[in-house]
């Protein structure tokens, strides 16, 4: 598998595509604490006003805060807004 990434990393930095859009790949963009964006999500795993988890690559993000909020959600990409005090990565159990 780490030669099919090379490969896809290589032909993806020819091309000029972002690396999130490659498969298995992920990129997120933090605004201040009250945006982030999550490109190359495959699923929501779960949502409360307290802690969003995300499945992106092969792992779970976990955003966590007060107020969360996911103001968008399409073709891979996730916005969560509200108070963001912390993003961790763990096991994605589901």
């Amino acid at each position: 598998m780490p030669k099919r990434k090379d490969f896809l990393t290589r032909f993806g930095a020819k091309l000029d595509i972002p690396r999130e859009s490659l498969p298995g790949s992920f990129g997120l963009t933090l605004s201040g604490q009250e945006e982030l964006v999550v490109r190359g999500c495959k699923k929501i795993l779960s949502y409360g006003k307290t802690c969003i988890a995300l499945r992106v690559g092969k792992t779970a993000l976990y955003v966590r805060g007060e107020s969360l909020f996911c103001s968008a959600f399409g073709a891979g990409c996730v916005t969560v807004t509200g108070n963001i005090e912390s993003l961790s990565f763990g096991e994605d159990t589901q």
